[in-house]
């Protein structure tokens, strides 16, 4: 009896054996004739059982190492984020998320700061305009990612300050979405900054 239970296994692994069949009522070990594993055969069986055992745990293993790099190069993607960041500005910004159509920097500047398109063009032929601290000569300038996108709202000669409404483009999230046509871009907007003219202004 044990050796037909030994055989009954041996036979399972290779698929040969249906489990119904052992529960059927009319089946029985005497009324069938089964390829008898023995010896050589039966070590081998279970060496291929151990080696696809082993085989599947190392590959679990591999993904769990995988995925372990795989946040820490999110992590160390996010600490050089946090270093670019310029420690003597002001933290009363506000980081933005927007779908944009165009990189116009009219247009641009419209999506972060929600100003009317008609006052940011009364701006540009005041001379009012920045990008990058220069002033800007055209307002259908493409803007790309890290450019500063700056309106001049007041000077003070005695301070030597001027204070601005200041946009950074930080970067593309997403590109093209196909139902609007639009690209997600992320955005970081002050809307009173004060800082030295000769920090802002560029010549």
């Amino acid at each position: 009896m044990q050796s037909l239970l030994v055989e009954a296994l041996a036979l399972r692994q290779l698929g040969r054996l249906n489990p119904r069949q052992l529960l059927a009522p009319a089946y029985g070990f005497k009324q069938t004739t089964w390829p008898v594993v023995r010896g050589r055969d039966a070590v081998r069986i279970w060496s291929l059982h151990q080696l696809r055992f082993k085989s599947s745990k190392k590959k679990g293993l591999t993904k769990v190492l995988e995925e372990e790099n795989e946040l820490d190069t999110d992590d160390s993607d996010s600490e050089d984020e946090k270093e670019e960041e310029d420690p003597n500005l002001p933290k009363d910004y506000k980081d933005l998320e927007k779908f944009v159509a165009t990189y116009r920097y009219d247009a641009f500047f419209k999506y972060g700061t929600d100003m009317a398109r008609n006052k940011i063009e009364d701006a540009f032929y005041k001379n009012k305009l920045r990008l990058n601290g220069q002033k800007l000569l055209k307002k259908s300038k493409l803007v790309k990612v890290g450019d500063t996108l700056d309106l001049v709202l007041s000077e003070s000669i005695d301070k030597k300050t001027v204070t601005l409404m200041r946009v950074v483009f930080k970067k593309i999230l997403e590109e093209t979405d196909s139902e609007r046509d639009t690209d997600r871009v992320a955005l970081r907007r002050w809307k009173r900054l004060e800082l030295p003219k000769d920090e802002a202004f560029k010549p």
